[in-house]
């Protein structure tokens, strides 16, 4: 099941919170668009205001993540965290033992106000701010 970092938990409420959504939470589904990823699976982030039929339900410090039934097979045992550095801010989806493939992962565009667009992230995952 994919885990979220105390550090996203804190930072997907405060997008929420910005929104005036304080109820929704983020959802992650996969796509066939992204960034800078060659031949591996690619996902985007978005605000959503509740769960969908047979979605996964991931909860921390009150924060909500919902993740497609498809998707979360693709994200079993990965972190949503958090970064930010001198490149920017942004989710990063960080997989046990790596990326899934070679290159690092997929994302896509992020949720709410955040621009910027995607950037390298550490520890194995792809940052999306």
């Amino acid at each position: 099941m994919i885990k979220i970092s105390d550090v996203a938990a804190d930072k997907i409420k405060e997008i929420m919170k910005a929104e005036g959504m304080p109820q929704a939470g983020l959802r992650i589904y996969g796509s066939s668009g992204g960034c800078g990823c060659s031949g591996g699976p690619q996902f985007e982030i978005a605000i959503d205001d509740k769960a969908g039929t047979g979605d996964t339900v991931v909860e921390n410090r009150g924060a909500k993540l919902y993740v497609d039934s498809s998707t979360a097979k693709t994200l079993e045992g990965v972190e949503l965290g958090f970064i930010s550095d001198e490149r920017g801010e942004g989710f990063v989806l960080n997989f046990p033992n790596g990326a899934p493939q070679s290159g690092g992962c997929g994302c896509g565009p992020s949720a709410g106000g955040m621009g910027g667009g995607c950037g390298s992230g550490s520890g194995g995952g792809c940052a999306c701010g």
